[in-house]
């Protein structure tokens, strides 16, 4: 696929120019090649991930976890290690953050709503998904309420199991039933007391931090640590498969495995 459509669509699918991000969202490291023969998805960039693509024989990474944000000015230390693999092995580097959270066909929030749905066996009706909390006016993160309560012990069944996340439930609000759930993908536990207002039983994000973590005890609010690696290599695979049978492109998943 030629170089230049294949970043174009990109763009334009990822909506790219929409958000506001931390994230320098688009093509962070150019190659010479005119065209892309094979595509190698990951969630972060780094350089055992570029050792994989190296070994598999790929033209571009495309990542949800870039080299460059805003606080990485200077090819410098690690920087200049990540980007010295990818040009000297002539590898493009396209990376992602904040629109493939919010994408509505592969974004992680969603899928990761639907498998709670999925696991609670909820059918049409039964549920209503509502927007939780925006990011510069985009909203990108969603909670589900629903009409029959579910045991609290369904957080942590074999389904859960099945979809090898990382599973931390804290019931600090000492609940048996639940019937609410609001997720925010990354390290968001901050956001824990946006929770709190909106009457959801359990929150749900990727990571936390001691003083957050306190903080939700405080208050009260039970929460759920799903790992971020674990939840994020989702977009990737839904990625893949969208380029693989829109283009007939070669793909493969980079996995980090640590």
């Amino acid at each position: 696929m030629n170089k230049k459509e294949l970043i174009s669509y990109l763009d334009e699918y990822l909506k790219i120019s929409d958000f506001k991000d931390t994230s320098k969202n688009w093509l962070q490291v150019d190659n010479e090649k005119t065209e892309i023969k094979k595509l190698g998805f990951a969630v972060d960039a780094n350089t055992y991930i570029f050792d994989k693509a190296i070994e598999e024989w790929v033209d571009m990474v495309l990542t949800h976890h870039g080299i460059f944000w805003w606080f990485e000015q200077a090819l410098v230390w690690i920087p200049f290690e990540r980007a010295k693999k990818l040009i000297k092995n002539d590898i493009a580097l396209y990376s992602c953050h904040l629109p493939l959270d919010a994408h509505p066909e592969i974004w992680n929030n969603i899928w990761l709503a639907h498998a709670f749905i999925n696991m609670f066996w909820l059918q049409e009706g039964e549920y209503e998904l509502e927007k939780f909390w925006e990011y510069h006016w985009v909203y990108i993160w969603y909670g589900i309420k629903f009409k029959n309560k579910v045991h609290i012990s369904n957080l942590v069944t074999p389904y859960a199991e099945m979809m090898q996340l990382l599973k931390r439930l804290y019931n600090f609000w000492k609940k048996e039933y639940i019937n609410s759930i609001a997720f925010v993908s990354g390290w968001a536990l901050s956001e824990v007391k946006e929770a709190y207002d909106k009457n959801y039983d359990v929150f749900v994000t990727w990571e936390w931090a001691h003083h957050e973590m306190t903080f939700a005890k405080e208050l009260w609010q039970s929460i759920l640590i799903w790992g971020h690696y674990e939840t994020e290599k989702i977009w990737p695979k839904l990625l893949a498969y969208h380029f693989r049978d829109k283009f007939w492109i070669e793909i493969v998943f980079l996995d980090e495995k640590y």
